[in-house]
């Protein structure tokens, strides 16, 4: 009956830890985007089982949420890692943590406590390799109210597809998702 009278609602805050490395603005007219694979570093999954799939799925959503976000841009996953494989930009990826948090404390709690944290590199590289902008996102999900009934990986999946979301509006204006973020937006 609690359950019904509250019902829970995962709410995701992003972050910016660190101001955005801007070395050159993006081209004029982008058209094509060239994603390379994400790298995920060692010993970065906590918290959470069945999750093998986290840099493959963490493609998947930023390739979807740029898509979004820009439909006229043509954008493609590419299979290594280095150059921009005929993209007038490249965007590299690399998860640098990944906590499933206490899904119990989510549940019993609330107010942010047992909360799943994601973290990523991200950086924009223009055709010839050069780096553009860089920024550190990292990305909070958590149940305000406490009784929330989904698994760590389904709140970690959430998660992810939200950080994906958070980089997407990074590579879209470096520049503007700074002053964003540091405006509390």
């Amino acid at each position: 009956i609690l359950l019904m009278l509250f019902p829970a609602a995962c709410v995701s805050v992003a972050e910016l830890p660190e101001r955005v490395k801007l070395q050159a603005a993006l081209p004029e007219k982008i058209q094509s985007v060239a994603i390379r694979p994400t790298t995920i570093a060692p010993d970065a999954i906590k918290n959470v089982d069945g999750l093998t799939d986290a840099p493959d799925f963490f493609v998947r959503s930023l390739k979807s949420a740029l898509e979004t976000k820009q439909p006229s841009w043509q954008i493609r996953k590419i299979e290594e890692s280095g150059g921009t494989s005929g993209g007038d930009i490249a965007v590299a990826t690399e998860l640098l943590s990944i906590d499933g948090g206490s899904a119990g404390l989510r549940f019993w709690i609330g107010f942010s406590a047992g909360a799943a944290e994601s973290v990523v590199n991200a950086t924009i590289l223009d055709k010839t390799g050069k780096e553009l902008a860089a920024a550190k996102i990292s990305e909070r999900t958590m149940c305000p109210v406490g009784a929330c009934v989904e698994s760590n990986e389904e709140t970690v999946r959430r998660n992810l597809q939200n950080l994906a979301g958070e980089v997407a509006d990074f590579i879209v204006n470096p520049a503007e998702y700074e002053k964003k973020k540091a405006s509390g937006s």
